[in-house]
């Protein structure tokens, strides 16, 4: 909302005054000369959508041009001369409202020469905007709405027509049964860059991505509180050109640190709930192979990131991993202090006895021909995977996304086609229908003893090829269970 709009809604808003108080707001020759007293009058504005200070909103008088604006306690102050005792219309305006159309409404207050005034302002409630906001579809369904700006990462200027979707889970009731089943809403931003994605369920947490023309934002958490209102702007960089990069040097079998995305930069810190540091965490973007962890003071360093809102991932042997969206700039380094404060499950420690080859039927044979690629134990056990995706990080030829609910393996061949191509998955040889599975809840790394990876028929063998002959890539994994003397797996 603009200066001028609110002054004038204020105007509107305002019930009409007798003649007697008419008379009283207008300043007399008596009130300019009288010495001393002054009106005085202070208040404080509320975000009534987190219960906190509203800093930064610019607070003025109808009828005046005395504006002042809140400090970081929500409080504002206005000392007024030559003014009489009168009624006052106060009002606010703040750029993150006024993007997005909110209109807070304002309040009369007396103020009298000599007596300090008092008066609250505050922004909607979080019910009144989504009845606003979103009058018809929730309503009916008792869904909330999330709202905010998409902006260019490298101008910070709006951007309009790009599409946010929303993702969640919801139930149906059908047959007799409880199904899950996803759901989503797709909206365009207007022309100030402005979205208003209606119908998703307070008290949750939804995935949002945001689509420009050509480029995307990263897929993020966002926390839809009970109130049904939650506000996440998005950052949208523009790609970095492509450059052709020079031979690979020897890594000595190693593989090849991942090429920069952008030149974007993240630091931050990682710490327990205890506030002790945590060394050696994991700190990942998500949808792409960078990542790094953290140094003996908790602290960690991130460069090469694509410009634009992007989630990142904290892991750490006995925590739960957390998830964080983060606006990454081309020209300003961006910060997280991430805290881990949910215990993960331990698992009893596990002896492993080194030995020579491998006792999983035919791997040695298939690794010799040079076709294919092939992780063993203790492969998997110098890279410390806390999830069982995290083994395929760096992998030369492979990639980790996100999309929107889990993790997905998918060969860099097939990726680059654009196109949904699925890798075929075999476990312990036996042929694994991975749609609709989140492969970290299917596999624990502790007990996958070889993992073999062929990117396309021309080297997959014949007996995992699979229904679409290996075209997308296949994955075998070899557990514990499946070893020789322990459980069959066919």
């Amino acid at each position: 909302m603009t200066r001028l709009s609110l002054l004038v809604l204020a105007a509107l808003a305002a019930p009409a005054a007798p003649a007697g108080l008419l008379a009283q707001q207008r300043p007399s020759p008596q009130a300019a000369t009288d010495s001393g007293a002054r009106v005085v009058i202070n208040g404080f504005v509320l975000d009534s959508m987190s219960n906190l200070p509203l800093t930064g909103a610019t607070v003025v008088i109808a009828g005046t041009t005395r504006q002042a604006t809140t400090d970081a306690a929500g409080r504002f102050h206005f000392t007024l001369d030559t003014v009489p005792d009168a009624v006052y219309t106060l009002g606010f305006f703040h750029p993150t409202l006024d993007s997005l159309g909110i209109t807070p409404p304002t309040r009369r207050v007396e103020a009298r020469r000599g007596t300090p005034a008092f008066v609250e302002l505050a922004v909607p409630s979080m019910q009144t905007i989504v009845r606003f906001v979103c009058p018809d579809s929730t309503v009916a369904e008792n869904g909330g709405v999330v709202m905010g700006v998409v902006r260019d990462a490298a101008t910070d200027a709006p951007m309009a027509g790009v599409r946010v979707v929303v993702l969640w889970t919801g139930l149906s009731f059908a047959t007799g049964s409880v199904l899950k089943v996803p759901k989503a809403v797709s909206v365009v931003t207007s022309a100030d860059g402005a979205y208003k994605a209606c119908g998703a369920p307070p008290g949750s947490s939804v995935s949002a991505q945001a689509h420009g023309k050509t480029a995307s934002s990263g897929w993020i958490q966002v926390e839809v509180p009970n109130g049904g209102v939650a506000l996440r702007d998005f950052l949208i960089g523009t790609p970095p050109p492509v450059v052709a990069r020079a031979p690979a040097a020897d890594t000595g079998g190693k593989a090849a640190p991942p090429a920069p995305l952008g030149s974007a930069v993240l630091v931050g810190t990682v710490h327990g709930t205890n506030g002790t540091p945590l060394e050696g965490a994991q700190v990942l973007l998500l949808g792409t192979p960078l990542g790094t962890r953290t140094d003996q003071s908790g602290r960690f360093r991130l460069a090469g990131l694509p410009a634009g809102t992007q989630s990142v991932e904290v892991r750490e042997i006995g925590y739960g991993p957390r998830r964080f969206a983060v606006d990454l700039s081309p020209h300003r380094q961006a910060s997280l202090a991430a805290v881990l404060d949910e215990r993960a499950t331990v698992l009893k420690a596990i002896e492993v006895t080194a030995q020579r080859g491998s006792d999983i039927p035919g791997f040695e044979q298939r690794r010799k021909t040079g076709m294919g690629t092939y992780i063993t134990e203790q492969d998997i056990q110098r890279r410390q995977p806390i999830s069982f995706t995290d083994i395929f990080r760096a992998q030369p030829g492979v990639q980790v996304t996100w999309d929107g609910s889990e993790y997905v393996i998918q060969m860099t061949r097939a990726a680059s086609t654009g196109m949904n191509c699925p890798v075929q998955w075999y476990i312990d040889g036996s042929p694994f229908l991975a749609s609709g599975s989140d492969m970290d809840g299917v596999l624990d790394p502790n007990q996958i003893v070889g993992i073999e990876i062929y990117k396309g028929p021309s080297e997959t063998p014949v007996q995992y090829q699979g229904s679409d002959g290996g075209a997308c890539g296949t994955v075998v994994v070899w557990t514990k269970r499946g070893r020789p003397g322990k459980k069959p797996s066919q």
